[in-house]
């Protein structure tokens, strides 16, 4: 698994995220397979997804913050309505950062780039370009 459930201990308190999980760690095992997956679908359009998500040494620093940051806004909004102020802002931080490396609009230098299958072409940027041949005026 990408994390684990006692890799949250850096971003909740242990106890809290124990009593909203019910002393249960399927269930945080099961938000966490959730969130991966859902990261998966941000990242897989320009990202190895496989090579990020199955590494067991030298994860992605940013993309473990905000998984974990992502796994604690379910487990707090799983027990209450309420939203906690600050896993909300993280929450919301953690989306935008997805949707923004998703679009390219920020650059994820050390994410591995999604790889080319063999025989396909790698040059162009990967969009039909529409034209024509130059105009010419014909006067009669």
């Amino acid at each position: 698994m990408f994390i684990e459930v006692t890799d949250l201990n850096t971003v909740s308190v242990p106890q809290v995220v124990s009593k909203v999980l019910n002393n249960d760690d399927t269930i945080g095992e099961e938000i966490i397979s959730e969130t991966v997956a859902l990261m998966r679908s941000y990242l897989s359009g320009r990202f190895d997804v496989d090579a990020i998500f199955n590494a067991t040494e030298n994860k992605d620093k940013v993309v473990v913050k905000y998984c974990k940051d992502i796994v604690i806004h379910e487990i707090y909004t799983r027990k209450t309505e309420d939203y906690n102020q600050v896993t909300k802002g993280r929450y919301d931080e953690a989306m935008l950062w997805l949707e923004k490396v998703a679009a390219g609009k920020i650059p994820a230098n050390d994410l591995p780039p999604k790889p080319v299958p063999e025989g396909e072409e790698t040059t162009g940027d990967g969009f039909i370009k529409f034209g024509g041949n130059r105009k010419y005026i014909s006067n009669f």
